[in-house]
């Protein structure tokens, strides 16, 4: 198993460039595992894990057999590829990676390239889908849609979440032309649901379904509505015919949209084994790490690292805040990639807090602690750096006072920190 993981986190220093889609169908034809069942396909900038979550947990109450690969991983790299809504387990996960390597290193023979570490792991899964006989494969794309290795897929459905500022330095500096990657996906008479969060992505979203004959619904418009009922969403809307109303798990009404676009999925899948019950009990019982997630009482890990996902955060964060009667302390960490300072000036007037930590990463792409104060300057607070998460995290628990509401937010590697640490430390969740 160590072995197995060893490899795949090295692979970066030596496998940087991706394969084109043409390329990469070589090597999955070479793996002969072409993925079972009916493939649900996911793109988007925000709430493509969550729209994955929802639809596995879903499927999986309504009696079907269902795989999912998404990233990144929190703390185990085997996170990314899920049967039935849990983590491969070690054995499967060491085969999968001896059938890729295996097949890699015959088409390294023949001048082939080696796959990138998201390609890597995007054929363990389809190895591991395979052998499981699965009546749905779920796939998450990774940064783009277009260009990503997961659209080598014939997908019975796709989705795009919503649409927003992000990896512009890959994808393109305005909604339109991240948009325009993420629509990428859609394939020709296959339906596409979506999040028309954004007017102009909504429209570039339209004319991609529009050029390819796919039927498209925009989720937006579909008639649901929701009100926050105890702290946690509670949805309302008609499925297969029927009206529904159910409580979602999360407190966080940014979850809202992400689980139409899972709900309006399932039902142009046209599944009988899918039922407004098992639609009910999917919904409810769905799990995600790291979005809106209270681990300890009043201590909150949010993975949101970019312009809106703040802006969500944000706004889920002063409902809680106000249901509670408390007041809000951050600690936030990011990578310097990102725009951090946009992030910081949303945090500050979205939140209000009373202290501020800020934390440097385990990762070369850390940003440094005086960037961050220097991002944090315009808060009527105190700024207090720490060299690493743990001591960070440490010291946030030890100060918060019965009023407070410890809010962790700024990137997902730090929410992987943050609960790496939480284990170390011997922090049970309540």
């Amino acid at each position: 198993m160590n072995n197995a993981k060893d490899y795949l986190l090295q692979i970066p220093a030596f496998a940087r460039e991706k394969h084109s889609l043409e390329e990469a169908k070589v090597l999955f034809s070479e793996l002969g595992c072409p993925f079972p069942g009916k493939v649900i396909h996911v793109a988007g900038t925000n709430g493509k894990g969550s729209v994955c979550s929802f639809l596995s947990s879903v499927l999986y109450a309504s009696g079907c057999r269902v795989g999912t690969f998404t990233s990144p991983h929190l703390v185990d790299i085997r996170e990314r590829i899920s049967i039935n809504g849990t983590m491969v387990g070690e054995e499967r996960f060491e085969k999968s990676f001896q059938t890729v390597l295996q097949a890699v290193r015959r088409m390294e023979k023949r001048g082939y390239d080696h796959p990138t570490f998201f390609e890597f792991l995007f054929y363990m899964a389809a190895v591991c889908f395979y052998e499981e006989k699965l009546d749905y494969v779920i796939l998450e794309t990774g940064m783009g849609g277009r260009l990503d290795i997961t659209n080598l897929c014939c997908p019975a459905v796709t989705a795009i979440t919503s649409v927003s500022l992000d990896h512009m330095a890959y994808l393109g500096n305005t909604v339109r032309k991240i948009a325009g990657e993420k629509a990428g996906i859609i394939k020709t008479g296959v339906p596409v649901v979506y999040d028309g969060n954004d007017r102009e992505a909504a429209a570039v979203i339209r004319e991609a379904a529009r050029q390819q004959g796919a039927p498209c619904l925009n989720v937006r418009e579909e008639g649901w509505s929701w009100e926050m009922k105890h702290q946690f969403p509670e949805i309302s809307g008609r499925f297969q015919g029927e009206p529904v109303k159910m409580t979602l798990p999360f407190p966080a009404a940014y979850q809202v949209w992400n689980s139409v676009v899972a709900v309006k999925i399932l039902e142009l899948l046209k599944d009988r084994r899918v039922t407004g019950d098992s639609l009910k009990r999917g919904i409810q019982s769905a799990r995600w790490e790291g979005r809106m997630e209270e681990v300890l009482p009043d201590v909150f890990l949010d993975g949101a690292h970019n312009r809106d996902g703040i802006q969500a955060f944000c706004d889920s964060a002063s409902r809680i805040l106000y249901d509670r009667k408390k007041k809000a302390v951050l600690l936030f960490a990011a990578v310097s990639d990102k725009e951090y300072r946009t992030m910081a000036e949303e945090l500050v007037c979205g939140l209000k807090p009373e202290r501020i930590l800020v934390a440097c990463l385990d990762s070369s792409r850390s940003l440094d602690i005086e960037s961050m104060k220097t991002a944090f300057q315009t808060a009527e607070c105190p700024v207090i750096g720490f060299s690493n998460v743990k001591e960070a995290l440490c010291h946030g628990l030890e100060q918060k006072q019965e009023d407070e509401i410890l809010f962790c937010a700024g990137s997902l590697y730090f929410v992987g920190e943050l609960k790496h640490c939480l284990r170390e430390e011997n922090y049970d969740k309540f």
